[in-house]
């Protein structure tokens, strides 16, 4: 029987309905230690009604709007549980979804475990013509859902193991003002040498509606900063000789058959002074190659 702690962290802006809807449901979840809710400088009643509606919630407000990864970065550090439970406010897990996943934190080498959510599968990335892409691994037909393998957990469903995360310093700023963040921590915890898990019998559901990017973000500004991030994802992280080979030939493809992708290029490449540190950290502490974590499934 395992005596973990577990801590709730939940990011806000703007997300007054869907707390409304999520939060009975996070404060029914047994085995949780605190439930934490970090408003990024929400203009809507959600202060209030959280106030109001929910005291048993911890409540961190922040006066500005910052992005996603420095809000949970935020109530990471201000979180007691030695195992953290990252929700989007428009995600309500099951009621035995976190015992579920404690069971696997045993096993000292697990940085994350991934709930299942509605589709059922669970994800990876392929390195092909020069970029790193995500896809929903199938199940095979016939067959039940079970644990596995994953890169990364999703940063709003997901538990992670607090001292892993200070290890590895939490979300990476780079990517703000979202997307990619898990991505690149996952990523960076499997070169490390350390497990990221999916459970189908751990679950979360997702309620089917606009979530706070999509209510926020044009859609034009929404891909090119999912653009921009998966070039970061890639700089930082990719140190394969072949694969940057590959990469730097997509990229010259890319810009060759959309002018465009320009912009997108140079909003990257004004990060590198920043990106290269990190880079250089990450490759000296990597045990793993990157052809051995992309080669391991098809």
């Amino acid at each position: 029987m395992n005596n973990f702690k577990v801590s709730i962290v939940i990011p806000n802006w703007n997300g007054r309905d869907k707390l409304k809807k999520n939060l009975p449901s996070v404060l029914a979840v047994k085995d949780i230690h605190e439930v934490i809710v970090v408003d990024d400088g929400s203009t809507d009643d959600s202060i209030e009604i959280i106030r109001k509606n929910f005291p048993a919630v911890k409540l961190i407000i922040k006066p500005q709007n910052s992005g996603f990864s420095s809000t949970v970065n935020q109530g990471v550090r201000e979180s007691s549980g030695d195992i953290l439970f990252l929700l989007n406010s428009d995600a309500s897990p099951a009621p035995e979804a976190v015992k579920i996943a404690l069971a696997h934190f045993e096993n000292p080498k697990v940085f994350s475990v991934s709930c299942a959510t509605e589709d059922g599968n669970w994800s990876w990335a392929k390195f092909e013509r020069g970029f790193l892409w995500h896809y929903k691994v199938p199940l095979p037909e016939g067959e039940s859902p079970k644990l596995h393998q994953t890169l990364w957990a999703s940063g709003g469903s997901g538990l992670f193991r607090k001292s892993i995360w200070e290890e590895l310093t939490g979300f990476d700023e780079l990517f703000a003002p979202f997307y990619e963040e898990d991505s690149d921590l996952g990523y960076r915890a499997t070169k490390r040498g350390y497990l990221n898990l999916w459970d189908p019998d751990s679950k979360v559901e997702h309620y089917k509606q606009k979530g706070v990017i999509e209510e926020n973000f044009s859609r034009s500004k929404i891909s090119s900063v999912a653009q921009r991030n998966q070039l970061l994802l890639i700089w930082k992280n990719i140190t394969d000789p072949a694969m940057l080979r590959q990469h730097f030939l997509g990229l010259l493809r890319m810009i060759i058959s959309h002018p465009s992708y320009l912009k997108v290029f140079f909003s990257a490449l004004v990060k590198l002074p920043l990106l290269l540190p990190k880079r250089a950290k990450e490759s000296h502490l990597s045990k793993l190659k990157d052809s051995e974590i992309l080669g391991m499934y098809p």
